[in-house]
């Protein structure tokens, strides 16, 4: 009889799964090739680091044929940022050390609760268009509209996330109030008549 192990998932799932990655791998040994790419490294950080704040220094200076430089850097840095606040995230769980070092709160464990039963808005993003900053998601089945929180801090810090606004669209969501040069980070939930999603992604964008 299968049983479900810690994760929900049973164990015939979990092997079979595992297997079949393990197999996609041996085929294509490419594939950890590249996602290693994306690992941080300290080198490459600075370095984006470096050619963000030259690049917003001059547009802020008043050269404006640097902008699609300026966009290009400024993905690149939120880029790295996502990947590291991640691995910090998931490697937190199992050891606390690695966010205690860097002065971040680990996220504590909660119950499982009603949120469970909905999903999240997936796949958060956003662009700039002209000044105006557009965030976009995937809808959830049932929303009536969609909250929008916003952190100016460490965005692993829950006390640090405060509602912005809402909107019942998903796919369009103009942000607005923000002090130009600061970074922010933002994540959304829909709202439904059971309750609220989970959170989506946090995406972090320099505000301009």
């Amino acid at each position: 009889m299968a049983k479900k192990n810690d994760s929900g998932t049973n164990d015939e799932s979990s092997i079979r799964t595992l297997g079949e990655l393990i197999t996609t791998l041996d085929n294509d040994p490419t594939i950890l090739e590249r996602i290693s790419t994306f690992m941080p490294e300290l080198g490459k950080m600075k370095t984006v680091h470096d050619r963000h704040r030259a690049l917003f220094a001059e547009v802020l200076g008043g050269n404006r044929e640097k902008e699609g430089e300026l966009d290009a850097a400024r993905m690149d840095t939120n880029n790295h940022l996502g990947v590291f606040h991640g691995l910090v995230q998931l490697t937190g769980s199992r050891d606390p050390s690695i966010p205690q070092s860097l002065g971040i709160t680990a996220p504590t464990p909660t119950k499982r609760s009603l949120t469970n039963h909905f999903s999240s808005p997936e796949n958060l993003r956003l662009v700039y268009k002209g000044l105006s900053l557009i965030a976009r998601a995937g809808s959830v089945k049932g929303a009536k509209n969609y909250e929008i929180w916003v952190c100016d801090g460490d965005p692993m810090v829950e006390s640090n996330w405060r509602y912005h606004s809402h909107s019942t669209r998903v796919n369009h969501i103009e942000i607005t109030g923000l002090t130009p040069g600061r970074m922010y980070y933002f994540r959304i939930r829909a709202v439904l008549s059971g309750g609220n999603s989970p959170w989506s992604n946090f995406v972090g964008m320099m505000a301009i």
